[in-house]
């Protein structure tokens, strides 16, 4: 009987070639390559294992999000880096990220019409939330990105961050 560490061991070179793989999908495969039958609780346990071990934690990215707000400010002051996040008793979660690097700002001041498109789309996955960008356009009438955001849910609150463009 397949455990799934077994699976895990198995499903990684799987999911290396294909890392959204169903659960389904997978199970289908590994019954034919190894000949076995294995239950979809076990498949999907170690499709998640081996996609942790693949990718590291939800846990270990979120850290990297602290990271890499150090490291922009860091190699680029005047960028503007924001993570909010929520305490709850549970602990703390992601809540909303807002990034506009120096460069993008002093090109937006330099080469762009002024005005700015606000557009987002809708991330579909095990984070279920926004992903908002502000774009203008430059001399040559190309989009030229100057921020972008991660966001739980719409809302009709606007935060500005005063002096950002000044």
């Amino acid at each position: 009987m397949a455990s799934y560490k077994w699976v895990r061991d198995k499903a990684i070179p799987f999911l290396k070639k294909d890392p959204n793989m169903l659960a389904t999908k997978l199970k289908k495969e590994l019954e034919e390559k190894y000949q076995v039958t294995i239950g979809y609780p076990t498949v999907h346990l170690g499709r998640e294992k081996a996609k942790q071990e693949l990718f590291g934690t939800w846990e270990d990215s979120f850290g990297y999000l602290f990271n890499f707000k150090t490291e922009i400010e860091l190699r680029m002051p005047g960028s503007v880096v924001e993570i909010e996040v929520v305490n709850t008793e549970e602990g703390v979660f992601f809540h909303r990220f807002f990034c506009c690097m120096k460069p993008s700002i002093d090109g937006f001041l330099n080469g762009c019409r002024p005005f700015l498109s606000i557009d987002s789309t809708a991330l579909n996955g095990r984070w279920n939330g926004h992903l908002p960008s502000a774009t203008a356009l430059d001399g040559h009438n190309w989009i030229f990105l100057v921020a972008f955001g991660f966001f739980d849910g719409e809302t009709t609150k606007c935060i500005l961050q005063p002096g950002l463009f000044n």
